[in-house]
């Protein structure tokens, strides 16, 4: 009878290893297939697809599956000047024609075309902003659908459009909120609410209703044009050229070296500001970020997947004591 309660854990531990065995591996960077034609100016995430969409400075949109690497072209006969920006929403992609770093022209124009069909044809809707032409690098589609346009340059700022844009007028955006100096992307979270910046210094989360920040990310030694999108369960995709890192999304304030998992680099210490010690600090591995004073590492597959093999050797250790000594 005593040997029950023994045998009910010994149950129980294994039952813990089958789930560790089961829990599926943390998406890795991204390498872009050498059809992606210099820097990358907007990405996308289709969960459906399991496909991220990517478009070149050239205006080349494919669509990269992220297992094979392999990659489709998405075509449309639509006219554009400048996509600077991808959305997803409902299964449909938004692609954001909206580049005008010459202020010249009167509209800008977001099309929406279905990734996962032949066919070429498109919906339109053409905005202009309330004070005149803008240059913009960011599109987003918040939860309920509502197209949002984020400008650079000076006064930078983010614009909706109404909830129902016309597709036969010109729409006038509404000026929301101020935006951070240097947005290059930007995309909505699950909850549809909480938007999510590429900056000149980071990645910004700001509510979308009060337009406060709730989360940044600073990275040191980084591109200033990368393009970001969701990722998974609290994950981005972030890049600008042959990779998109896999990254957590920004929790609290952190300062992030990054870099591809297999060429690790050391980052600099950044040099005092005026009344701060100058005594050396040490130096924080790539890939590896700070965060109240503590040094924690960014999510790659290859580190979650020895955590687990431990655990699991840990486990198993345990079973055959309890085993050996019954």
């Amino acid at each position: 009878m005593t040997s029950h309660p023994r045998r009910g854990a010994v149950v129980c531990v294994l039952t813990l290893v089958a789930m560790a065995l089961a829990t599926p591996a943390l998406a890795d960077d991204i390498e872009l297939p050498p059809d992606v034609a210099g820097p990358v100016t907007g990405v996308a995430w289709d969960p459906e697809l399991q496909e991220v969409m990517t478009v070149d400075e050239g205006g080349k949109i494919l669509a990269v599956d992220a297992d094979s690497g392999t990659s489709s072209p998405v075509t449309f006969t639509g006219p554009t000047e400048s996509v600077q920006g991808l959305s997803m929403s409902d299964g449909l992609l938004y692609i954001g024609d909206i580049g005008d770093p010459g202020r010249s022209r009167d509209l800008v124009t977001v099309f929406r075309v279905d990734p996962a069909s032949d066919v070429t044809t498109y919906r339109a809707w053409d905005f202009r902003y309330p004070g005149g032409p803008r240059d913009a690098k960011a599109l987003a589609l918040s939860g309920e659908g509502r197209i949002h346009i984020v400008t650079d340059g000076d006064n930078p700022g983010i614009y909706r459009a109404e909830d129902r844009p016309s597709r036969t007028a010109v729409n006038t955006l509404i000026r929301a909120a101020d935006a951070p100096e240097g947005v290059t992307d930007a995309v909505f979270l699950d909850d549809g609410s909480t938007l999510m910046l590429r900056t000149s210094t980071g990645v910004e989360l700001l509510d979308g209703y009060s337009w406060e920040s709730t989360a940044a990310t600073t990275y040191v030694d980084a591109s200033a044009a990368e393009s970001l999108t969701t990722h998974g369960e609290n994950r981005m995709l972030v890049g600008d050229g042959t990779y998109l890192r896999d990254e957590p999304i920004p929790d609290g304030e952190m300062v992030v070296t990054p870099g591809p998992a297999e060429e690790p680099t050391r980052s600099q210490s950044p040099s005092p500001s005026p009344g701060e010690s100058s005594d050396p600090q040490p130096e924080v591995p790539n890939g590896v970020a700070a965060q109240n004073g503590e040094e924690e590492g960014v999510s790659r597959r290859g580190t979650i997947l020895a955590l687990v093999g431990a655990g699991i050797v840990a486990i198993l250790a345990g079973v055959v004591v309890f085993l050996v000594r019954d």
